[in-house]
């Protein structure tokens, strides 16, 4: 829906790592990939945006961040609703499946989640002996339509836009392994999404050259809405996995909702990631000046270079982002996990009832809790870093490592403009920058590795040896449930994102 009275000025896209000391526009690009599509169907010409890259203080080294402690043819499944201020229950039922459990039961990983609901409606079938014309299938498809894909790898040499309201693409068979959508690193982006209520689940997408999928407003100024990508599988982008950015026109993306999904880079994909913007221009999820989405039971894994660049994070919203909800997630050996904000990244949305009285920030509010972030990389710089946002909400957090060569903090809050929530978190260290204020209290730092079942495998359940962990925490409303869909105790729960029955 389109929020009356919203504003726009201009759009910028870049990022700097915990450690830099300032962001600056520094060039101009036209950007790539999509609008250039785009342009042949008479939708949009041209987008001017300004590349942002890092200023950083030469040094390569972190600041010192006082530690705080304490062809048939039916309609989509359910679409997403919007998520508000984000408080309250968590999102969702986790499913637990049969893997390995610690101590406070639950899967190891978040993502063994029911399948999306059968398609209702018009359906059209596609198998791989289509691949050619599945560009022109997906592009003329009427709004409501399910295209269901027959299992097998489609080449896809020809961005496949999504321009239909309430379009789903999902496998037939449920199974994001059985159709593989491959860019073999001959097309720009994938999927672009530029309409309301369209769904992309149970698929694989890999192999882009920038963004597997990428979705953003038609150039009309209009603000499209209830966007979900669930069950799928997005492997080796070149550039930020999922895109979703303003164009300039007054028109946003939001409420869009992430589920139940794995975003993967490989030793083969590495070599193939756009070096520009530091060297390292790629990421999972990055968002901008979007309101009300939620990040929910995914996993993350393997987003880093090894040249010396420092990847995105692995879900970041920025660019006056608003009430973003991250929860439930599983990051892995990635070089940052979830940033709200950044240095210099503020961006231009107005929001119609003036927040913090009009404040200029790079996120607005939000909640990050119940996720585990692990790394033992050398590449791992800090796991959840808040940048110029106020009142984000950090709890029930677990995020540590054994430590790397480029580790700076596990939590991290930084400039003047910052004032966050910090609580009930397990950590290796919390760092408090530059002028950043907040409410930091029952958090435990330098966490032992024993505390967790299996850490290299993404497994932060709490062991037995966690005992001091246990009923060290304080109530908190935005608590939600804990990675495994259990409740925190309400009157003195366990520190992490695993509460112990």
């Amino acid at each position: 829906m389109q929020r009356a009275g919203e504003t726009r000025l201009f759009e910028g896209f870049g990022g700097c790592g915990a450690r830099h000391t300032s962001c600056e526009g520094v060039g101009v690009t036209f950007f790539s990939g999509g609008l250039r599509a785009l342009s042949s169907s008479g939708l949009v010409t041209a987008v001017l945006l300004v590349l942002p890259a890092c200023g950083d203080d030469a040094t390569g080294t972190g600041g010192s961040g006082a530690s705080a402690s304490t062809g048939s043819t039916s309609g989509p499944g359910a679409g997403p609703g919007g998520t508000g201020s984000g408080t309250g229950s968590s999102t969702g039922s986790q499913s637990t499946g049969s893997s390995t459990t610690g101590a406070g039961g639950g899967t190891v990983t978040p993502v063994d989640c029911p399948a999306l609901d059968a398609p209702t409606g018009m359906i059209v079938d596609v198998d791989p002996s289509q691949a050619s014309s599945l560009p022109s299938i997906i592009y003329d498809a009427p709004a409501g339509a399910t295209i269901r894909l027959a299992s097998g790898t489609y080449a896809v040499g020809t961005i496949l836009q999504l321009r239909s309201p309430g379009v789903t693409v999902r496998s037939a068979s449920d199974d994001a392994t059985s159709v593989v959508l491959d860019g073999s690193y001959a097309v720009s982006e994938i999927f672009q999404v530029t309409a309301s209520d369209v769904t992309i689940a149970h698929v694989t997408i890999t192999r882009a050259v920038d963004h597997p999928v990428h979705v953003f407003p038609p150039g009309d100024g209009s603000t499209i809405t209830g966007f979900r990508l669930y069950g799928a599988r997005l492997v080796d982008g070149g550039e930020q996995f999922l895109k979703v950015n303003p164009v300039g026109d007054g028109g946003w993306v939001d409420d869009g909702r992430v589920e139940c999904s794995t975003f993967l880079m490989t030793d083969q994909g590495r070599p193939n990631v756009e070096s520009c913007c530091g060297g390292c221009y790629t990421g999972g999820i990055d968002v901008h000046s979007a309101w009300g989405w939620v990040v929910a039971r995914n996993r993350f894994d393997g987003i880093y270079c090894e040249n010396g660049g420092l990847a995105e994070h692995a879900v970041h919203f920025w660019k006056g982002s608003r009430d973003t909800v991250v929860e439930d997630n599983v990051i892995t050996n990635c070089a940052r996990g979830v940033g709200l904000g950044l240095g210099g990244g503020t961006g231009d949305r107005v929001y119609p009832d003036s927040p913090y009285d009009g404040a200029d920030l790079a996120h607005y509010d939000g909640i990050v809790r119940n996720n585990f972030v692990y790394a033992d990389i050398d590449y791992f710089d800090t796991g959840i870093e808040i940048d110029e946002a106020r009142e984000p909400v950090v709890v029930h957090n677990t995020v540590v490592t054994p430590g790397g060569a480029a580790f700076f903090s596990s939590i991290d809050y930084r400039f003047p403009s910052t004032v966050a929530v910090i609580k009930n978190n397990l950590t290796t260290r919390i760092t408090q920058r530059d002028g950043a204020t907040g409410d930091v209290s029952n958090n435990l730092e330098d966490t032992p590795m024993s505390f967790f079942v299996d850490p290299a495998a993404g497994d932060l359940h709490l062991s037995g040896a966690a005992s001091s962990a246990l009923g060290a925490g304080v109530p908190h409303p935005d608590a939600g449930l804990d990675i495994d869909g259990e409740p925190h105790d309400p009157s003195a729960p366990d520190l992490g994102a695993d509460e112990v029955p």
